[in-house]
């Protein structure tokens, strides 16, 4: 592991990679993910952004700024830092930050992979002709695996209907957990109507 010229406590490790494993995310996140009350949450922030293994700069005008790793920061984990930030993913990556931090509270026996390194290890070679892989993976002790979907934005009805046909042919997941906008709902309750693995849920609801 690489050394830092300061010692690293093993909850900075833990937020490094928590950072890294979604490639990024906001001052929120790391308070809710820590239980840091937000003085504390900034000094420590601010230890690691100063030691060149957090990247911290604003991208919205009025919000929060985004903490990102450095390639120093990303040597502590498993995952390289992310090189780019889609500013048009952005909004969604953040709340599949947040269906993970309520997943974690409601279902703490589970353990959660993200997409980031359902990537990097190609789980199941992705579903559908094009390989998609879920916004994050839920894997309970009992083996039972639930692919979890953030659905922000209407896709093309081919689209849809081929990766949830490709779910559909991958019997090593167990169900899908669709966490999408209120208007969003009937119509994937229409698609969905004969695949009782597919499990919809409001999304403003279940982040309340």
């Amino acid at each position: 592991m690489q050394q830092s010229k300061m010692k690293l406590t093993e909850r900075d490790i833990e937020i490094l990679r928590f950072i890294n494993e979604f490639g990024f995310c906001e001052i929120l996140q790391i308070e809710k993910r820590f239980a840091m009350k937000k003085p504390r949450c900034y000094q420590v922030m601010q230890r690691l952004v100063k030691e060149g293994l957090v990247i911290h700069q604003r991208i919205f005008h009025g919000r929060h700024g985004m903490f990102q790793l450095s390639r120093q920061g990303a040597k502590f984990t498993d995952l390289p830092p992310m090189s780019k930030i889609p500013i048009g993913y952005y909004e969604h990556q953040l709340l599949a930050i947040e269906v993970y931090l309520k997943c974690r509270q409601l279902y703490p026996e589970a353990a959660w992979i993200s997409e980031r390194i359902l990537q990097k290890e190609k789980f199941c070679d992705g579903v559908g002709k094009r390989g998609h892989l879920s916004d994050g993976m839920l894997v309970f002790p009992d083996g039972q695996q639930i692919a979890i979907e953030i659905e922000l934005t209407k896709k093309g009805a081919n689209r849809r209907l081929r990766i949830l046909k490709g779910y559909g042919a991958q019997f090593s997941i167990s169900e899908v957990w669709y966490y999408c906008n209120s208007k969003l709902i009937d119509a994937l309750r229409t698609v969905t109507e004969k695949m009782p693995f597919i499990k919809i849920h409001d999304i403003q609801e279940f982040l309340a």
